[in-house]
């Protein structure tokens, strides 16, 4: 038997046992070593969404092979080296792409919005093989996945990141487009860019930031701790929200912009009106990239004619593509950001209540699951 936290209804977690089953052909058994706590985790549990539940979540998985099939080797895509037991690696949530559906045949590079793919931390759990989220001891990797070797110089601690990193990756990439920054477009290091919720996304952004060069990040959140983490990963500059008095965070952030307000304008928090805030605090032409809204979280008045004066790109993020899992171990084995300071709560498994249901501390950034 193998344990699993279950998510059984919304706000409803108990710890069940699962008995193990013999792999089947094209299988991977990967033992979990740490799972990180996500904000779409806490969603999932509260009930924001429409999910099958049992469901065990989890979907940030450092792991490590403990058996494999035969045909592991040719159902499932390796990268970074070859499959071996003991190996660790890093598993990526989504399946690969169908390739037969609306979306992955005329959007072929936005694998993300595949039709039919497969997610692991998202799956009902009721039917075997039942292992499909990394809040459990085991994860049954299935063919069309997709796994990266993690370098054996990187710590648990960084690599636990890496989907997070992905993210935040991809959210600057969305910001890079159409990439020739001199004549005024995209992002580029003389730019002055805003991130708004420095959460583990937006500080992973902020990092992002830093070590490409950027000129100007500014850092604003509700949490003062959290924007002296901001600092610690390479914010110039930290504007604190009373979510009271808002408009002072904004003249600060003008002020701190010639008047005019950020090049490039990053939303991180997930609330409508921080998504608000973000076409304010833009500048005329500025392009304005929206990460945090995963799941709905409600409904704001706004005016059109705000993003038509201004000229606005907005650009949405749903997830990354798979490969986004290579430069986020780069990124991760080479920055010297100190990334691994977002991992403030290290829990067990029958702990993960107090990331999900119970308060945590005010300094909680990053929690994570350690087996």
């Amino acid at each position: 038997m193998a344990k699993a936290m279950v998510m059984e209804a919304p706000q409803k977690l108990a710890m069940r046992d699962f008995p193990e089953r013999p792999l089947s052909d094209g299988e991977i058994l990967l033992r979990v070593r740490m799972t990180g706590v996500c904000g779409t985790d806490r969603h999932l549990f509260l009930g924001h969404g429409i999910w099958s539940f049992p469901i065990i979540a989890g979907h940030e998985i450092v792991g490590e092979i403990e058996e494999m099939t035969d045909g592991a080797e040719t159902a499932i895509t390796v990268f970074g080296g070859s499959l071996r037991i003991g190996q660790r690696v890093v598993l990526v949530p989504s399946s690969a792409p169908c390739g037969r559906c609306f979306y992955c045949l005329n959007y072929p590079h936005r694998t993300t919005l595949c039709q039919n793919r497969f997610v692991y931390g998202f799956r009902g759990c009721d039917e075997p093989p039942h292992f499909f989220g990394g809040f459990a001891e085991f994860v049954r990797v299935q063919p069309r996945s997709f796994l990266f070797v993690i370098p054996e110089n990187l710590p648990d601690e960084r690599a636990v990141l890496t989907e997070p990193t992905a993210v935040a990756l991809r959210a600057v990439e969305r910001a890079l487009a159409p990439g020739i920054p001199f004549i005024g477009e995209g992002l580029g290091i003389g730019r002055r860019a805003l991130v708004i919720g420095v959460g583990p996304i937006g500080l992973l952004v902020v990092a992002v930031l830093k070590t490409m060069g950027v000129h100007l990040i500014i850092a604003a959140d509700l949490n003062a701790v959290r924007l002296e983490f901001a600092k610690g990963l390479g914010a110039t500059e930290t504007v604190l929200v009373h979510q009271d008095l808002p408009e002072e965070a904004k003249h600060k952030i003008r002020d701190l912009t010639d008047g005019e307000g950020a090049d490039v304008v990053f939303e991180c928090a997930g609330n409508p009106t921080a998504f608000l805030m973000a076409l304010e605090c833009a500048c005329r032409g500025a392009t304005v990239i929206e990460v945090g809204h995963f799941t709905e979280s409600g409904k704001i008045a706004l005016s059109p004619h705000l993003i038509c004066r201004k000229d606005l790109d907005v650009r949405g993020v749903w997830a990354y593509p798979w490969w986004q899992f290579r430069d986020a171990l780069r990124f991760l084995q080479t920055t010297s950001s100190p990334v691994e300071m977002l991992l403030t709560h290290k829990l067990s498994l029958s702990e993960l209540s107090k990331a999900l249901k119970e308060q945590l501390t005010g300094d909680a950034v990053k929690p994570v699951v350690v087996f």
